[in-house]
């Protein structure tokens, strides 16, 4: 168990990094239309961690879910690395993280996952941020490798149930009226592979609410 919280790193976001205002607008929009939706989402991945544990939280972005879930990162204890590469992103997180109380134990650090050589992590979270990747199947291998013995890695994610070529097209033009980049269409099968491709055993795949197109689920895997 590696239980220490994260010292400062190179890439970490420092305090008090001012946001242009077409940023902030944009990192208001993502705190509308994503946290509400993920802070549940990292609430069940939270809850699942053993006290004191260490998370890489890849894809962190403004950080407002998980504020949220301040009381769990508090009553467990837990140090939080969080990873993103988009700098206005990490500058309203670092306020999110003030506000919440989290600074001693969340730091928000600017980086991509493929560089990332912290750790060693006892648990790593991807929050519907895995897809996202221009090389999913390069991030699972990469951070599992950054996995303490017994460590895990989540992931949540929507899935399709049947192909649409129609949303398949749409989803990725929303980027141009939201700025957020929602990436694309994701399938159950295509989820798998990449997890079979990186050479990680996914050991659960739970349904936490399915609709009649698509499902939301939380991926459980480990380093095989």
């Amino acid at each position: 168990m590696v239980s220490d919280h994260p010292a400062r790193v190179p890439g970490d976001v420092p305090p008090g990094s001012r946001v242009p205002a077409r940023s902030a607008v944009r990192a208001w929009v993502y705190d509308r239309i994503i946290a509400g939706m993920t802070a549940t989402w990292y609430r069940q991945v939270l809850e699942r961690l053993p006290d004191g544990a260490r998370l890489l939280d890849v894809g962190i972005g403004t950080g407002a879910a998980l504020a949220r879930c301040a009381d769990v990162v508090r009553a467990k204890h837990l140090a939080v690395v969080g990873l993103d590469i988009d700098r206005d992103y990490l500058a309203r997180c670092r306020d999110a993280l003030g506000r919440a109380g989290l600074t001693g134990q969340v730091s928000p650090v600017l980086g991509s996952v493929y560089d990332h050589r912290g750790g060693p992590y006892d648990a790593v979270y991807f929050s519907a941020s895995l897809m996202l990747l221009p090389d999913p199947v390069a991030a699972i291998a990469h951070v599992a490798s950054l996995l303490a013995p017994g460590g895990r890695l989540f992931s949540t994610q929507t899935f399709h149930h049947r192909r649409s070529p129609l949303l398949e097209r749409a989803k990725p033009l929303a980027q141009h009226v939201t700025t957020i980049h929602f990436g694309r269409v994701t399938y159950e099968h295509e989820f798998r592979k990449a997890f079979a491709d990186a050479g990680v055993e996914l050991e659960e795949l739970v349904t936490m609410r399915s609709t009649r197109r698509s499902s939301y689920r939380l991926a459980v895997a480990r380093a095989a």
